[in-house]
């Protein structure tokens, strides 16, 4: 497997290549400078993976909705609700390699137990959906 390279412009190329804007493109700067302090690359990648995992979770909910005999939706539910305790232990983790002001961003937008932090956390993914995809790229490229 091709190790990615991410540089300062990693995101912007990331946008470029989604023709779309990332909603958390500055918590996403966050957490990328906290994950690459110790080169954390393959990390990085796992919670990428997770995040887009969750993002294809939340679309199988929203289409179960308009599918009358959909079998599985309590397994569904599950794992998305295994999955989003997994991304947040995955964000309290690499708070704490974080400043002050980042930690309390971090716990703020995403860890609170409140509409609003789930719906960063619902953008969050989202985002990180689109980074999978550009990384998907960049490895077959």
């Amino acid at each position: 497997m091709k190790e990615i390279t991410l540089s300062k412009n990693f995101l912007d190329e990331v946008e470029q290549f989604a023709d779309k804007k990332l909603l958390k493109k500055n918590d996403i700067t966050i957490l990328l400078e906290n994950y690459f302090k110790n080169r954390n690359i393959k990390e990085f990648e796992d919670f990428v993976f997770v995040g887009k995992y969750i993002n294809g979770l939340f679309n199988v909910l929203q289409s179960a909705n308009s599918i009358s005999d959909f079998q599985n939706l309590e397994q569904v539910k599950k794992d998305l609700n295994d999955n989003l305790e997994k991304i947040t232990s995955l964000l309290k983790e690499i708070s704490l390699s974080a400043n002050d002001k980042q930690k309390t961003t971090i716990k703020n937008d995403y860890l609170n137990t409140t509409t609003k932090s789930f719906h960063n956390i619902k953008q969050l993914v989202e985002d990180l959906d689109l980074i999978k995809k550009y990384i998907n790229f960049l490895k077959r490229k």
